[in-house]
């Protein structure tokens, strides 16, 4: 029997032959599809997910469920409530409502569009009405102008309840604001002590880079304040930032401790701390900062894999990966990252190579990797041929590539030459077509292919999550096991938000 695993896109997404039955090969198959649609294109997204859903709402309901807490990608989320809302049954449309009241308000803001079903309707009230009051007095100084197009998109009621938290809103957003005036405050404030005054003091807290924008004293004392009051993705985005108005250096500790409980914060993906961290200016931004990332990266990879055995990396450097080349460097750093033990990476090429960074860490891999220009014919055997030169054995095979091959050494031969047989996992980029994988399947080798039609920061968090993880049947065996939310009954009598 041929096993193969495929993620399609963005997410593990499973696809397996042989002894399954037609109701999960089909589920395997869905999932492989909703997987593949790229994020950044909110119409596209849903136009996919409503097809899926309509081949199987229960699967996909249930999917739904489990990626609120298991995906990376925004859209996904954002697109399965929706389309989940838009569902001629009232079960499923109860499950959308249940999951929205979880969401984190950006997200929920996006599940609105132009036209509206009535359990979205229903759903944004609750939503408001259960909100934690200064979380909700946030969001209004936070977003007010998208927040009144909500209210009125909707026609969610801010007069005709006794909810205090859906009066707030009607009165923060269309009659006198009190929250608002803090602005103006800021505003006037001319000595540093009223100003750290109206930060601290301030209920709820002022968002940080609105603030900025409202201050005319900014010294050392203001600017300590401010950065004692961000959350770490605020942080991290305004770095550069703080380093030109010259508030890094002074605050450099607290900047630090902040950035040390990046760790622990689910909302924040290892792959996007290291964006931030190659965005940052050297010039601005002091060493230990880097040196912080690149900590809080390591540790948040190491966390969720579970890559626990000897592994080899090979990365693909023929001529055909020319235009994927970046991505194949940007994949074996984190990868590397993602093993428990230290990995061995070669290149395969006409003269590979063995990848020896100065330092372990996913830029002193990448570094290493910025040396390998892509030129050539495609020997993919030329990686484990010189591994097998040097006497070394690894359990499990990471090979990055379009799939191409025209040239010895040949994987597959130079498979066969292994004291061992590893597990094989192909991370597939587009280039050539995927030669390799029908070569595998006529010799009956079992491995995993990971398919990538993009590689940015979300792919690669969702890289880590997958590879090496369960078993196709185990995934697919946990979504169809998780219960679906239920909506409150209470919820369902009309207007029971009035009172």
């Amino acid at each position: 029997m041929v096993t193969e695993r495929i993620v399609k896109g963005l997410v593990s997404s499973q696809f397996v032959k042989g002894s399954v039955n037609m109701s999960q090969e089909e589920n395997l198959q869905m999932f492989q599809e909703l997987m593949k649609v790229p994020h950044g294109n909110i119409p596209m997204a849903l136009e996919a997910h409503k097809k899926l859903c309509d081949q199987n709402p229960l699967f996909y309901a249930k999917t739904a469920v489990w990626y609120q807490d298991n995906g990376a990608v925004r859209d996904h989320k954002v697109a399965f409530i929706r389309t989940l809302f838009e569902r001629p049954e009232q079960v499923y449309r109860d499950v959308a409502w249940a999951l929205f009241q979880n969401m984190p308000p950006y997200l929920a803001m996006q599940v609105v569009q132009k036209k509206n079903p009535r359990s979205l309707r229903s759903a944004m009230i609750h939503f408001f009405a259960a909100m934690d009051e200064g979380e909700l007095a946030y969001q209004i100084l936070r977003g007010a102008k998208d927040l009144r197009q909500i209210i009125r998109r909707l026609h969610v009621p801010t007069s005709k309840s006794e909810n205090a938290n859906l009066q707030m809103v009607g009165k923060e957003l269309f009659g006198e604001p009190e929250l608002r005036s803090v602005f103006k405050k800021l505003e006037e404030a001319k000595t540093e002590e009223e100003v750290q005054n109206i930060l601290r003091k301030s209920v709820p807290r002022v968002p940080p880079y609105i603030a900025v924008s409202a201050l005319k004293v900014r010294t050392p004392g203001i600017m300590r304040v401010l950065i004692e009051s961000m959350s770490i993705n605020e942080l991290l985005q305004s770095l550069n930032s703080l380093g030109r108005m010259g508030a890094v250096k002074p605050n450099l500790r607290l900047i630090r401790q902040k950035i040390e409980k990046a760790v622990e914060d689910r909302r924040l993906n290892a792959a996007r701390v290291n964006q931030i961290k190659k965005s940052l200016d050297a010039e601005l931004v002091p060493p230990e900062i880097f040196d912080d990332l690149e900590f809080v990266t390591q540790e948040k990879v190491r966390r969720i894999s579970k890559i626990d055995k000897q592994v080899v990396i090979l990365a693909d450097a023929s001529g055909s990966m020319q235009t994927s080349l970046v991505a194949a460097r940007q994949l074996a750093a984190m990868l590397s990252m993602a093993c428990q033990q230290r990995p061995y990476i070669y290149t395969c090429s006409e003269t590979p190579v063995e990848i020896t960074p100065k330092e372990w860490t996913a830029t002193g891999v990448e570094n290493a990797m910025n040396l390998i220009t892509a030129a050539g014919s495609t020997p993919l055997g030329s990686g484990l041929f010189l591994m097998q030169r040097q006497n070394r054995q690894v359990d499990a095979i990471i090979l990055i590539t379009d799939g191409g091959e025209n040239a010895s050494p040949f994987f597959l031969l130079e498979y066969k030459k292994l004291k061992n047989q590893p597990s094989i996992i192909i991370v597939r980029v587009p280039g050539e077509n995927d030669v390799l994988s029908r070569l595998f399947k006529d010799q009956n080798i079992t491995f995993d292919r990971i398919e990538l039609e993009t590689v940015d920061q979300y792919s690669l968090d969702q890289i880590i999550h997958f590879v090496g993880k369960v078993s196709p049947f185990e995934t697919i065996t946990e979504i169809m096991a998780l219960p679906l939310p239920e909506r409150p009954i209470e919820t369902k009598h009309p207007n029971y938000w009035r009172k």
